[in-house]
């Protein structure tokens, strides 16, 4: 209320309330500055190490707790930086796995000119050669083929890890074995689960897909019952992540499975929240991941 003075009262004076909401309004600034600026330096770069344990059916004694250990998501330049790409490598070395696979989009398709993308592949690909498990795999993610499929597999094969496309490796302990089975990226090309699954696998099949989403098609495909375990990447897990809304930044194709382990009939799935950021160079409540999974009988 204004001043009273002698019968009125003092209309000059501004009442506190507006210097409250002043101030108010100038707190919420620099506090949504400091998230944003936090989200692009601190919570860009945390890294965590998930977990899991994942029973499989008709898995063989040799190759209980075995460790499989996922990379996703890479983006290497726009907006990962070179020296953030070595740490997740020095760290899934710590791990000593049995078999790592790279899930997709080691490089991203714009903001900056697609030369920055053809000159960051090489790189990547150079760290991550310093990966010491030798059973390493990949496959393709949506920016990698919408940049070049043939140079991102070029890159990759010249530093010993192959690119499943539509295709599928024989992972053996003696004379047992489990499939890893790899598909063309269903967001962007053709993926062809009859040519990546062998024709009678008379072995557990752990397929790798980049888009989470694309589960939905396994599972209605012929061959879904043959198919243990899927393994994807792309949604970041929603890169931003705010209580009761949840992602916001979910892409095309990882809407719907956006994080951690689906049971889907037979099949499970597993998305990995991947290692870089796409459209702005913002992480926050969604750290980068490491999975770490451990094969357990079913």
């Amino acid at each position: 209320m204004a001043p009273y003075h002698g019968g009125v009262f003092d209309q000059s004076v501004r009442p506190p309330l507006s210097l409250t909401r002043r101030a108010f309004i100038g707190s919420a600034s620099l506090a949504t500055a400091g998230l944003v600026i936090y989200a692009g330096t601190h919570a860009r770069h945390e890294l965590e190490t998930v977990r899991r344990t994942i029973p499989i059916r008709n898995l063989a004694d040799s190759f209980r707790g075995f460790r499989i250990v996922q990379i996703s998501d890479i983006h290497l330049v726009e907006w990962t930086e070179p020296w953030f790409v070595q740490r997740v490598v020095d760290a899934a070395n710590q791990l000593n796995p049995d078999l790592v696979v790279l899930t997709g989009d080691f490089i991203s398709r714009g903001p900056y000119p697609l030369a920055t993308a053809y000159r960051a592949m090489p790189v990547c690909a150079e760290i991550l050669s310093g990966l010491r498990c030798p059973q390493r795999y990949a496959i393709l993610g949506n920016h990698d083929v919408t940049v070049d499929s043939g140079m991102v597999i070029r890159s990759l094969a010249s530093v010993g890890i192959p690119t499943l496309v539509n295709h599928y490796a024989a992972i053996e302990r003696g004379s047992d074995r489990i499939w890893l089975s790899g598909v063309d990226d269903p967001g962007t090309s053709v993926p062809d689960l009859m040519q990546a699954i062998p024709r009678t696998p008379d072995a557990p099949v752990i397929l790798l897909a980049h888009e989470p989403d694309y589960a939905d098609s396994v599972i209605s495909h012929p061959r879904a019952g043959q198919v243990d375990l899927m393994l994807s990447g792309h949604s970041h897990g929603g890169q931003v992540r705010l209580p009761l809304l949840g992602p916001l930044i979910l892409p095309p194709m990882g809407k719907k499975y956006v994080a951690g382990h689906f049971q889907l009939g037979n099949m499970q799935l597993y998305v990995n929240r991947g290692i870089g950021t796409v459209g702005l160079p913002f992480r926050l409540d969604c750290p980068s991941e490491i999975t770490e999974i451990t094969l357990q009988q079913g």
